[in-house]
């Protein structure tokens, strides 16, 4: 667990300031501010923080409304607020509805600061342990059923994993927050393909036309899925999420929780996923979503061009034994079983579950289903 010790204190009067790097310096990682529009750079540019320490009494804004600047650009830093006698009263009901942790008397002494800010860091350190648990439970939960999923299902969910792989890529270089939201709505924005028919799955997984009734089938499962994880508890943001993955990014659009920042990259990684299933190699993946890049939320075709060599010099084909099929490796054929069965598209990149499928298949069939040797694309331009 990762856990910030950062503690921000947001106070005109310089001298105090001085004083509280003095005296709360050497045991703790302290940083000061005299100005509220210098404090938010400074949280932004060098954060996350744990906590910050704003004086009620500030220029421009007073601290209860920094302190809410603050909260919306982290939920999770733990705020207190300094204010003098005169203002004690006015700021109560601040620290009451405004998810204040303390509201501290001026002048406070460095040792009962220092016994504020080390409770606020215990908060702090709560507050994540909690956040990390929750996301690990989900994770793991998200996980299993992904593999029971992927072995009824391997195309929509071997595509899931693919692209939750690149969007957590995309996501770190993007810098986006809780990128944890992106595993469950890259798993469950396929959960309505389950009841897809069989005889229509391949023509969906390819994009091919479908039939008029089909469409407006796929068109209700964003609600379905609403449906489904609707009584799940803090799993307000995946349906909406989802809702919105076939929407154009819009910058104009308030996006304090970055679900419309998430739905886009979820939608670049999907376009990028049916792209690649076809063969196409990385550099001409860029050139064609490079042309619609106004769709997508800025920056991303520049964070795949560093994620990805995008290059194609070098790409050739192999033939490998389908026993012999490894991690990572890259299939360049429709591997079917001899009932016509499409159990794997060209584009997809072998993983443990592709292995546990084929495993099974070779323990239950007498004879290998399987071509005698498989065509693998060596692309030099896949990261």
């Amino acid at each position: 667990m990762n856990v910030s010790d950062k503690i921000l204190f947001v106070d005109d009067e310089k001298a105090l300031l001085t004083g509280l790097q003095l005296a709360l310096g050497r045991d703790l990682n302290v940083h000061v501010s005299s100005s509220v529009e210098e404090a938010l750079m400074i949280f932004k540019e060098q954060g996350p923080f744990a906590v910050v320490v704003s004086d009620f009494q500030m220029p421009i804004m007073n601290g209860a409304e920094f302190l809410q600047k603050i909260r919306e650009e982290d939920k999770e830093v733990v705020t207190m607020l300094l204010t003098g006698a005169a203002n004690f009263e006015n700021v109560s009901d601040t620290v009451l509805h405004g998810q204040i942790f303390r509201l501290l008397g001026k002048p406070c002494s460095s040792e009962k600061m220092k016994e504020h800010v080390e409770a606020a860091l215990r908060q702090y350190q709560l507050i994540r342990a909690e956040k990390d648990m929750l996301e690990e439970t989900l994770n793991g939960a998200v996980r299993a059923m992904t593999s029971i999923l992927a072995a009824s299902k391997p195309l929509f969910f071997g595509r899931a994993q693919r692209v939750k792989e690149v969007a957590f890529k995309l996501a770190e270089l993007l810098k986006v927050s809780d990128p944890w939201r992106l595993e469950l709505a890259a798993t469950f924005s396929y959960l309505g393909h389950v009841g897809l028919p069989d005889n229509i799955q391949e023509d969906v997984y390819k994009q091919i036309e479908l039939p008029k009734e089909v469409v407006e089938i796929m068109e209700g499962f964003p609600t379905f899925i609403s449906g489904v994880l609707g009584g799940i508890p803090r799993l307000g943001d995946i349906p909406e999420i989802i809702k919105l993955i076939n929407t154009d990014y819009n910058p104009q659009v308030l996006d304090k929780t970055g679900t419309h920042k998430l739905a886009s990259i979820l939608r670049f990684c999907q376009k990028y996923d049916h792209y690649a299933s076809e063969g196409r190699s990385n550099g001409k993946i860029r050139e064609i979503l490079s042309a619609s890049q106004d769709k997508f939320v800025p920056g991303i075709i520049e964070a795949f061009t560093q994620a990805y060599d995008v290059s194609s010099d070098g790409d050739y084909i192999d033939m490998i034994d389908p026993q012999l099929l490894a991690k990572g490796m890259e299939i360049n054929q429709d591997i079917r079983l001899p009932d016509n069965t499409l159990i794997a598209p060209k584009g997809t990149v072998v993983d443990e579950h592709f292995l546990r499928i084929t495993g099974n298949y070779f323990a239950t069939y007498d004879e290998s289903p399987f071509p005698d040797a498989i065509q693998v694309l060596v692309r030099k331009g896949k990261s």
